[in-house]
């Protein structure tokens, strides 16, 4: 594989292209990382707002009718609903993993089966996040570059 990176001030966007004569999956991981850096949300904390970089997100998770996103050491309110997240974060690292619960693939460290056909999701730090049934499937595609 060829890099090549041009720097140019007087360019007013980055632009990544990526030439190649097959798109293959991990070529479609490296896209689906690059599509992440694009984008930035608007968390909250008491009464304060933060632009958070979508990759330094670990996952996404709703519980008593509030979704929260979760850094590393921090956790974050978000106002939109995890269908809206979803449906946002279609083409990046990020998957459902259970009706809760959003997990940026980025962060995960490996997964080990659990009891009634569930999978934990071991995170690299340390966190376990329950990935059930009907999520494990997609999770799979996903993982083998399936599901852009």
């Amino acid at each position: 594989m060829k890099l090549t990176i041009r720097q140019n001030p007087a360019v007013p966007e980055t632009e990544i292209t990526i030439l190649c004569s097959e798109m293959n999956p991990r070529l479609q991981k490296l896209a689906e990382h690059i599509r992440q850096y694009g984008f930035s949300l608007t968390l909250y904390q008491e009464k304060r707002e933060f632009q958070i970089p979508l990759e330094a997100i670990c996952f996404f998770d709703s519980t008593d009718g509030k979704t929260f996103a979760y850094q590393e050491k921090e956790v974050y309110e978000c106002r939109e609903s995890l269908a809206a997240l979803e449906s946002k974060l279609l083409r990046t690292s990020f998957i459902r993993i259970s009706k809760n619960c959003i997990l940026n693939l980025c962060f995960l460290k490996y997964v080990e089966p659990l009891y009634n056909h569930r999978l934990t999701a071991v995170l690299t730090n340390g966190e376990k996040l329950v990935i059930t049934r009907s999520y494990i499937d997609p999770l799979k595609s996903k993982l083998k570059g399936a599901s852009l």
